[in-house]
């Protein structure tokens, strides 16, 4: 009788993951719902595009006077980001 080897459904969907090349986008796609919960009000509503590239965290601001603000909070928001998604990912956030 032939035995079955069952893998755990997380090794599966990690190797699903890992085939499709998808892991950067469904990362990209987590930091930004973290981004949104975390900074909710007014810099969320001025938040024009967020996008993950190479361990660096690239936001774009409409606003000046957040801009300047977020850039004296780019260690801050760069813990916060990596505490979220429980490993450290963002090296550098950059703010546009």
């Amino acid at each position: 009788m032939a035995k079955h080897q069952f893998s755990p459904l997380k090794d599966i969907f990690d190797e699903m993951i890992r085939e499709m090349k998808i892991g950067d986008k469904m990362l990209e796609l987590n930091i930004k719902k973290i981004w949104f919960e975390q900074m909710q009000g007014i810099i969320a509503k001025n938040t024009k595009n967020i996008f993950f590239r190479e361990n660096n965290l690239y936001i774009t601001i409409e606003s000046s006077v957040l801009k300047q603000e977020l850039f004296m909070a780019r260690e801050k928001i760069c813990q916060i980001i990596n505490e979220k998604l429980g490993k450290n990912v963002i090296k550098e956030v950059v703010i546009r």
